[in-house]
């Protein structure tokens, strides 16, 4: 039982002093003298490529420049001021403890030489993990998408991750495993667009990804850590953005930035807003009811208390309001499905330097997620209604002292989350009645404590750390997972070479869980599967690599990586509604190979590629979901079944290269390939339909329509072709025809697996007009310039039919005053 730990660990919790949560940024302070001790009004510029940033500010009146928020790494300080020689060095950025630095400038001809007189470095020797970082520019310049996109297309861009439909992204081969961390707080439930408001990019100054080598202040979902880092304010003074973009599907959009800053104080207020008529991927090429409309607010304030203190509050409330998009059936039924998803969040964060090498904070999170479905009475073959969410409140406590060649950092937080669900299914036949009408609430309470330390020694680094989590919400249970990633840099050939071990533990997805568990509710239900509660997963990480610039110009990442599950967590989508409930299988393995080639800046060219090889398989039983009862749906119940996941895409490919043909014109081109995901056919032999697609009994969870008889493998179509349609769906017209004939030609029927997906994108940028800080920019975007028809998903056991979005054209306008 864990409950009595609660209230240790809550206290211990309250009581520590803590370093800035899961955020990976630090503070460098620069104290600039002249050789006889007099300030020294220079200007104090810091730099770095690996994330590229840059960050620059004016020394003071008290002689003194505060760099904040300044990314974990080793980046290039350079102080100048005229009559003055030159200062450069490379600075180290470990923590969130400040770093102090005094810089004494010399008389040009009598100072001493520089140290550092090129670029900053690649590569940090002293970092063990591989985090993957997006700067400013990248997200800025990223071409236009649909609407709540921006964010995660960029996160695609890197080895490892995949999309899929509804904007879900999958790490390695996982589902639910996406942990989020904004500003330093991390959440964990489904960040997709038909889960929850989406993180736009224009709100974030950059993206950190890690997917192996996790510090052991992260967990309960380590598929893969995404941290978003709000925008920074920069110099003193007012400063204003406005975006607009319009172009296919409808789409139109704009965000609105200021920012105010004071030698103590800065403030952050936006607000964005966007429509279209593509929101999710739809089951048919004809994008049926797929309008969709957002608006989102942010607020962020930062006060230095004192020398040593700072007060941090943030707040953010965005809402979703979209259709649910019909296949050709639904259509000529008449159908349409209504969602909503509204979130506001809190954040409060207090920290205090106690001495110059020990730091920690306090942080408290409040969030409110609501989620809504609602069906017309022509809905079909089942009309819908869902109320669901939660309200979270989260206390994190942690502490940071630097030594030297070390960090030691240890902490631990505490949640709560009151979660409630509501949701009804019945045929459209006995409206207004309902067949499952399900309704609960539950309270659900989490606590974990860590410790880590990363040693630096030389030419070899670690990050060793062991972390305690305790869960407690449909079923009780704890675990133990210790952290360790090493590094080792070998100056003669200018390589990094690096290994980790993860014990990973991950408690069930809260979305659709209570449903999901409910064993005794849908006993009886007629043409529901039981379920039993969903079990937490336990897995093990295995990652191998090395790094190595060549000619400081690009960098090249080689990964191999391995990891086995127990209890697998994966989801099964209801229908196409976007819904899914989670499920786990039994075991499971994935395994792969990545490789990522980074140029920040070669000249007037940037280019990045990325690519993985990827294989995954999982074995039955499943647990949890909603399933209805016949063909694959008995089956996955019953023990022995092994099949590949269903993110098993081998091979992906994403490649980015800028050139700037002019200092204010730039052109880019983008290149995405999937060599496809797989699917299940169902075989006629497990199939008891008799035909009539009203009856719930016989209606199977697999299709999205009753067409089991025509899809006979054996007689009504061609393995070597893909579907024959022939005269079995042949319904008179290709428009009534159930699944399009052109979705059907990207199957592989034979191989049972979507033929491959391919992107080609355009974009041209031009800074129309610029004076010191205020600029106007355009920008013309095209993408899937082929207009290529990319199946993302076929209907099976565990997805309806997604559709990629075709050729799309945007514009995008910025202005800054």
């Amino acid at each position: 039982m864990i409950k009595p730990l609660w209230r240790t660990l809550g206290l211990a919790v309250m009581l520590a002093a803590s370093a800035a949560a899961q955020i990976r940024e630090g503070e460098v302070r620069v104290a600039v003298r002249d050789s006889d001790g007099l300030i020294v009004p220079a200007r104090v510029e810091l730099s770095g490529r690996n994330p590229v940033f840059e960050a620059a500010a004016e020394v003071g009146l008290d002689g003194q420049v505060r760099l904040q928020r300044i990314p974990f790494g080793a980046h290039v300080l350079s102080v100048r001021q005229p009559g003055f020689a030159d200062h450069v060095e490379v600075v180290e950025v470990r923590s969130a403890v400040p770093l102090e630095l005094s810089v004494v400038l010399g008389i040009p001809g009598v100072a001493a030489a520089v140290t550092v007189t090129g670029a900053a470095p690649l590569v940090d020797p002293a970092e063990p993990a591989a985090v993957m970082q997006v700067g400013r520019l990248r997200l800025e310049e990223a071409a236009g998408t649909t609407l709540g996109r921006s964010a995660v297309n960029v996160v695609t861009t890197l080895p490892g991750w995949l999309l899929e439909a509804n904007a879900v992204l999958h790490p390695r081969g996982s589902e639910y495993d996406t942990q989020y961390v904004v500003d330093g707080m991390p959440v964990y439930d489904n960040r997709s667009i038909g889960f929850a408001p989406a993180f736009e990019s224009s709100e974030f100054e950059s993206v950190n990804v890690m997917t192996a080598g996790m510090p052991a202040e992260y967990g309960r979902r380590l598929g893969g850590v995404i941290a978003l880092d709000t925008r920074r304010v920069g110099a003193v003074g007012n400063r204003t953005e406005f975006g607009m973009r319009g172009g296919s599907f409808g789409n139109a959009g704009g965000s609105l930035r200021h920012q105010f800053s004071t030698a103590r104080t800065s403030v952050s207020i936006g607000g964005q807003g966007g429509m279209t008529d593509r929101y999710l991927d739809p089951p048919s090429v004809e994008n049926f009811t797929n309008k969709g409309t957002s608006g989102a607010f942010n607020f962020r304030v930062d006060r230095d208390v004192s020398v040593r203190d700072r007060l941090s509050v943030y707040l953010r409330s965005s809402e979703t309001r979209f259709l649910v998009p019909n296949d050709r059936l639904q259509q000529a039924a008449g159908q349409r499905q209504d969602r909503f998803s509204g979130e506001t969040a809190f954040q409060a964060h207090y920290h205090r330097t106690f001495n110059p090498r020990t730091l920690g904070s306090f942080r408290f999170m409040y969030r409110d997620l609501s989620a809504l479905l609602w069906s017309n009475p022509r809905s079909t073959p089942v009309r819908v209604e869902q109320d669901r969410g939660f309200q979270e409140a989260v206390f994190v406590a942690d502490l940071t002292v630097e030594g030297e060649g070390h960090t030691l950092k240890l902490g631990g937080d505490f949640r709560s989350n009151r979660v409630r669900e509501e949701f009804r299914f019945g045929e459209p036949d006995e409206f207004p009645g309902f067949d499952l009408d399900f309704r609960d609430r539950r309270t659900n309470r989490d606590v974990s404590l860590f410790v880590q330390e990363h040693i630096r020694w030389g030419n070899f680094a670690a990050n060793i750390g062991v972390r305690y989590d305790g869960y407690d919400f449909l079923i009780e249970d704890t675990a133990v997972s210790p952290r360790i990633g090493l590094s080792y840099w070998i100056p003669q050939a200018d390589l990094q070479l690096r290994a980790s071990y993860d014990r990973v533990f991950q408690p069930p997805p809260m979305e659709n869980l209570l449903l999901s568990s409910a064993a005794d509710r849908l006993r009886g239900v007629e043409g529901v599967e039981e379920s039993v509660p969903v079990p937490a997963s336990r897995a093990n990480f295995f990652e191998v690599g090395l790094r190595k610039p060549f000619l400081d110009v690009f960098r090249v990442d080689v990964t191999h990586f391995w990891r086995t599950f127990r209890n697998m967590i994966d989801d099964d989508v209801f229908l196409n509604t976007g819904l899914s409930f989670p499920i786990t299988f039994d075991t499971a393995r994935v395994q792969g190979t990545e490789v990522r080639l980074d140029m920040p800046a070669w000249g007037r060219v940037s280019s990045s590629v990325s690519y993985s090889n990827m294989i995954g398989w999982v074995t039955s039983p499943v647990t949890g979901g909603l399933f209805i009862e016949g063909g694959e749906a008995e089956e996955l119940r019953d023990p022995g079944s092994r099949f590949a996941i269903s993110q098993d895409q081998r091979n992906t490919l994403s490649a980015l290269m800028r050139v700037e043909v002019h200092d204010r014109v730039w052109f880019s081109t983008g290149v995405a390939y999937g060599s496809g995901l797989p699917f299940e056919v169902e075989d006629d032999d497990d199939d008891d339909d008799d035909g009539d697609d009203d009856d719930l009994d016989d209606m199977d969870l697999d299709d999205d329509m009753d067409i089991d008889e025509d899809m006979d493998r054996d007689d009504d179509f061609d393995m070597d072709d893909g579907m024959d349609m022939g005269d079995d769906m042949d319904m008179g017209d290709d428009d009534l025809q159930p699944i399009p004939q052109a979705i059907l030609d990207r199957i592989n029927f034979q191989r049972q697996r979507i033929r491959a997906n391919f992107s080609l994108d355009l974009s041209l940028g031009i800074r129309a007009w610029e004076r010191q800080d205020r600029s106007v920019t355009v920008q013309f975007d095209l993408r899937n310039a082929t207009d290529h028809l990319n199946v993302i998903n076929f209907s099976g056991a565990f997805s309806g039919t997604a559709l990629g979005t075709g050729r799309m054209f945007t514009v995008q306008t910025r202005i800054r005053f």
